[in-house]
């Protein structure tokens, strides 16, 4: 029987468009396993990985281990069990790497404030040489430079992030540690190198406590927006009970026996515009007790310090508001003269208890984040 002109012409786009689907497939087949060399060519020498898979969707990593290199803090500048990069297929054979979602499961960063209060992260990847022949302004026009990787969604899971602050010398000989742990977060728009477009933010983890129960662990909270290469940023902060002995650096200004116990909470309003800082919040510590020394001298201060703290203290709280009001390229910040800041001074002065250095900390933070 005789096939009908029109059910040849159906037949030849059927056929036709297996033949299309075909080719996007063994397209998107290539550009992965592209993908696949890129990412094995961006991971660098000190880099170990267990697996790197070709997936129908995407590309798979696992077991990556980034080794740290000598003076770093710790063994590793990262560890991440599975990592899943889903791409856009447009801009795998043109323009920059432009990643849909990139996931991290169960891993571990190590992050360092270094002596100039910089924060330095995963320096083995995003460190990058300088040339000697390239002048010393080129690091200043990397906000003109084009996008090289565009990722649309990071989302992160189960990550444990070691922070340490070598920033406290020489009052301390060695960094001090502070953990992050359960951490989650998702950020989106990210545009690298330049981070020139804004970037939402979203992220949730423990603050460990000194005593290793989980009843000692603290809650943060970040949420907002920010655009690096700009200075700006509008972001929300939220420290929650938050175990006072593991910032005791920061609050201590007398050598005293420490801290005994207590909690604190921080909340804070971020709003950074073209280099100008505006943070206005309020820091609370709760149930705060001195720890004394060896000696009875040393108990005898600690008494006294322990009677001014209880007569300041209001059920058991001592509630001091602030505000960071500053330049970034201003190397001392400036918290308020508000009559609150008075009393965390005094509160200083006569217990040895500085709110305000947990306050000027995170001021300093700030400004390591943005580079300067």
């Amino acid at each position: 029987m005789a096939i009908s002109k029109m059910t040849r012409r159906g037949l030849w786009a059927l056929a036709g468009g297996v033949v299309l689907c075909a080719g996007l497939w063994g397209a998107w087949q290539a550009a992965l396993w592209k993908l696949q060399g890129a990412l094995r060519q961006a991971l660098g020498p000190r880099a170990q990985v267990q697996a790197l898979t070709v997936n129908w969707n995407g590309v798979t990593i696992t077991g990556l281990q980034l080794a740290a290199a000598p003076g770093w803090p710790d063994p590793e500048e990262a560890s991440v069990r599975r990592i899943w990069v889903q791409p856009e297929l447009r801009s795998l054979w043109s323009g920059p790497w432009r990643i849909h979602q990139l996931v991290v499961e169960d891993g571990h960063i190590s992050l360092l404030r270094d002596r100039a209060g910089r924060l330095r992260l995963l320096p083995g990847l995003l460190d990058t040489p300088s040339s000697p022949a390239a002048p010393a302004s080129a690091a200043s026009t990397l906000a003109d430079s084009p996008d090289t990787l565009v990722i649309q969604q990071l989302r992160l899971s189960g990550v444990r992030v070691d922070l340490y602050d070598d920033s406290l010398r020489p009052a301390l000989r060695r960094p001090h540690h502070l953990q992050l742990d359960d951490l989650s977060a998702q950020v989106d728009g990210l545009h690298l190198p330049r981070l020139a477009q804004p970037v939402q933010l979203d992220m949730q983890g423990l603050l460990r406590g000194a005593g290793g129960a989980a009843n000692h662990d603290g809650q943060l909270k970040i949420e907002g927006s920010l655009t690096p290469a700009r200075h700006d940023a509008r972001l929300k902060a939220q420290l929650h009970t938050v175990d006072l002995r593991v910032l005791q650096p920061y609050l201590l200004t007398v050598n005293a026996g420490g801290i005994r116990q207590g909690r604190l909470d921080l909340a804070m309003q971020v709003d950074l515009k073209a280099n100008r800082l505006r943070a206005p919040g309020t820091v609370t510590l709760t149930g705060l007790e001195l720890a004394h020394g060896s000696g009875w001298w040393d108990r005898l201060g600690t008494a006294g310090r322990q009677a001014v703290l209880n007569t300041l203290a209001e059920k058991g709280r001592i509630e001091v508001h602030f505000t960071l009001d500053g330049r970034l390229d201003d190397p001392n910040f400036s918290v308020n003269d508000s009559l609150a800041q008075r009393f965390a001074t005094g509160l200083a002065k006569s217990v040895g208890v500085s709110v305000g250095g947990v306050v000027e900390g995170v001021g300093q933070m700030i400004k390591g984040l943005f580079g300067r």
